[in-house]
């Protein structure tokens, strides 16, 4: 039975770590992809593949990145632009700016100091603009989906609303936002911290999403289940460890075997 990999990234930037790629890094593993015959898929196409839809020619694979950071617009989009390979963002959608494009590169701090950044309001140095949104969009190769309105863990006493009701609006308030500023479908969604439960995956299937995306390890056999998508963490390595990763969780056998010894 074959699989579909899905490779989560947060950064690419030249301050390279375990969340942070560095262009050059980047580079060499969507070259490989390219020059080894991967094709990757977007949102649409893996609810069909994984729905029962006939394999294409080509191994499927998708590229995911988290929270929509401003060096995916500098140091991601143009490498895959050069490959033509696509890549879902999930936005938080109450971070995103309203500010022209920007055309000077900068160098963003590691995933925490960027974290504590946003918590002080610095989104406007910190994450991609609405307008770069739509450049990338316009492209084909770039999908927006959701990440939620706010990234915010649920209290009991948030805003006076239940659970529930907190997280409908989370879930509906960024689906309609991205809908609005981009005419396009949101089908979507991927977990702050993969934090989720029965209720919210009900919650987020009535809201309209198709696509449920986890920070659980492991890859999705074409009879995989839509609202756990699992994913593979892609880190700051080169193209030996690359290749390693993508040869285990292309196999759906080799992917369960290996997340059982060594995680």
């Amino acid at each position: 039975m074959p699989a579909i990999p899905i490779l989560m990234y947060h950064h690419v930037n030249p301050e390279g770590n375990a969340l942070n790629v560095r262009p050059d890094l980047f580079e060499k593993q969507i070259r490989y992809l390219s020059e080894k015959g991967y094709r990757t898929v977007g949102v649409q196409e893996l609810i069909e593949l994984l729905g029962g839809g006939s394999m294409p020619a080509g191994k499927p694979v998708m590229l995911t990145f988290d929270d929509g950071w401003l060096d995916n617009w500098f140091y991601a989009f143009p490498v895959l632009k050069r490959y033509s390979m696509k890549a879902v963002i999930f936005v938080v959608t109450s971070w995103i700016p309203e500010i022209e494009l920007r055309k000077n590169p900068v160098v963003l701090p590691r995933h925490r100091e960027c974290m504590e950044g946003v918590r002080e309001g610095k989104t406007d140095d910190l994450i991609i603009s609405w307008s770069e949104i739509r450049e990338m969009h316009s492209s084909g190769l770039i999908e927006i989906g959701s990440h939620t309105h706010n990234h915010h863990r649920w209290a009991d006493d948030e805003l006076g609303l239940t659970r529930a009701e907190y997280l409908k609006t989370e879930l509906r308030t960024s689906k309609d936002m991205i809908e609005t500023m981009l005419g396009t479908d949101c089908k979507a969604l991927c977990w702050p911290w993969g934090d989720y439960d029965e209720e919210s995956v009900r919650i987020a299937t009535e809201t309209g999403y198709g696509a449920l995306f986890t920070t659980e390890k492991g890859t999705n056999s074409t009879a995989g289940d839509l609202s756990r998508l699992k994913r593979i963490v892609i880190g700051n390595i080169g193209p030996s460890s690359f290749r390693k990763k993508l040869f285990i969780h292309s196999s759906p056998i080799l992917s369960r075997l290996y997340m059982r010894l060594f995680h």
